[in-house]
């Protein structure tokens, strides 16, 4: 088995090229974009937008997508794993009533 520090840097390999980096190359290609056509100041709310909901999705299926990383809850000894009780854990803060509509406090400014 691999030790802590060899787990953690893997964990940290795979949130920072699938998440952060991700959602960095999006959120620079849409500003690239829109710098381009003057448009920025109309589309920025939506770009950060696009750009928060993209961290949390991509964040999320890491877990979905490799089995040795693990989202528990725990209470009074008992264990859950958030992916097995979720059908699709990615997609649970940006489907049409999921977590983002029902518990951001910027839910009224979320546009469809």
């Amino acid at each position: 088995m691999k030790n802590n520090q060899e787990i953690l840097d893997e964990f940290g390999r795979i949130l920072i090229e699938n998440a952060y980096d991700l959602s960095f190359s999006i959120i620079k290609e849409n500003i690239s974009f829109c710098k381009a056509r003057n448009i920025l100041e109309e589309n920025i709310d939506e770009m950060i937008r696009e750009y928060s909901e993209s961290i949390v999705f991509n964040l999320l299926k890491i877990f979905e997508e490799n089995e040795q990383f693990k989202l528990i809850y725990e209470e009074n000894g008992k264990q859950v794993d958030l992916v097995k009780i979720s059908e699709m854990l990615k997609a649970e803060p940006i489907i049409e009533s999921g977590w983002i509509k029902r518990f951001s406090k910027y839910a009224d400014e979320y546009e469809e």
